[in-house]
């Protein structure tokens, strides 16, 4: 991908959208904003048709799981490892299978 071309000012733009959004959803539910963002940005750049509603209305337009379905790794908060997002998914999956053949 090339900047040469990109309008800063509309970059600019939508940083600030996105921030304001998270801002605004970490209040309301009690978690970080920072992080927030970071999840928008990776469910966002792996499903780029969401970005306009969610720029326009906010995190509501998204589908309710947004959060497990972004395409960034994160550390995990039990032992500090990196977890990559198909990784996680799929093992979610195979626990919600393990738990309704139980």
């Amino acid at each position: 991908m090339s900047l040469d071309n990109l309008d800063f000012e509309a970059a600019r733009v939508v940083i600030e959208r996105i921030a304001h959004i998270a801002e605004t959803f970490a209040a309301q539910a009690g978690v970080g904003g920072m992080e927030t963002a970071g999840a928008m940005i990776s469910y966002l750049a792996e499903h780029p048709r969401d970005i306009e509603p969610c720029l326009r209305f906010g995190l509501f337009e998204l589908p309710a799981d947004w959060i497990k379905h972004g395409r960034l790794s994160w550390h995990a908060q039990k032992g500090g490892e990196v977890v990559d997002p198909t990784y996680a998914r799929r093992a979610a999956t195979i626990a919600a299978l393990e738990r309704d053949a139980a």
